[in-house]
């Protein structure tokens, strides 16, 4: 029995067009108008609080948005909006849904993301696809603190399943595919631009166990 796991955001999931409009669209929800420098600004501390592991990064950016260009708008207000706004657009990749069905049925598959549990799962089930997966590993679980490609967050995954192989499956060849090979999987890379399931990389992973 081979343990398989999913990255998320562009392997499981993607938004169609700029994530840049779903920020903007954030703003919008909580009567917001902002400018270019909003949204830079909130992508800059963002990321900060992200590689900090502070709890809630999207709290904390927005708060700092509101701290730097003096409005009076709510920072929790606004990450929630954010957060909607990503669940509303999200959409499969297409073809990860046959391919989930049909592993899910001879092996243990598994979400293995850098980001927040909540927000990262949540995208999984927005799709359809979250009780296929038996064991979810995320960076900013406060009992890992780790991103791909580090150590950590592999031996994690490991702990929470007992297989013969591992295999991660990602679109992003650093973390995904050389940070795995690394400590011991398999790797699949896969290509979130694809638009049917006869594309080489989801053929390959739909026959590969």
């Amino acid at each position: 029995m081979a343990a398989i796991f999913f990255d998320v955001d562009g392997t499981l999931v993607r938004w169609p067009g700029d994530y840049g409009d779903i920020l903007a669209d954030a703003f919008e929800r909580a009567d917001v108008d902002p400018d270019a420098d909003w949204l830079t600004h909130y992508d800059e501390r963002f990321f900060h609080h992200f590689g900090e592991f502070v709890e809630d990064p999207y709290y904390r950016a927005f708060a700092d948005v509101c701290d730097r260009f003096e409005t009076d708008a709510d920072p929790r207000t606004l990450s929630d909006a954010l957060v909607t706004a990503e669940f509303e657009a999200v959409e499969p990749v297409p073809g990860v849904e046959t391919v989930v069905e049909k592993l899910a049925d001879d092996h243990t598959l598994g979400v293995l993301t850098n980001g927040v549990p909540e927000v990262q799962f949540g995208k999984v089930e927005q799709i359809g696809l979250l009780d296929r997966f038996d064991a979810r590993v995320a960076s900013h679980d406060p009992d890992i603190g780790a991103t791909k490609p580090d150590r950590d967050i592999y031996e994690a995954a490991k702990d929470r399943v007992d297989a013969e192989t591992y295999v991660m499956v990602g679109d992003d060849r650093e973390p995904d595919v050389d940070g795995a090979r690394e400590h011991g999987f398999e790797t699949v890379h896969v290509d979130a631009a694809t638009e049917d399931l006869s594309a080489p990389d989801f053929r390959t992973l739909a026959t590969l166990l």
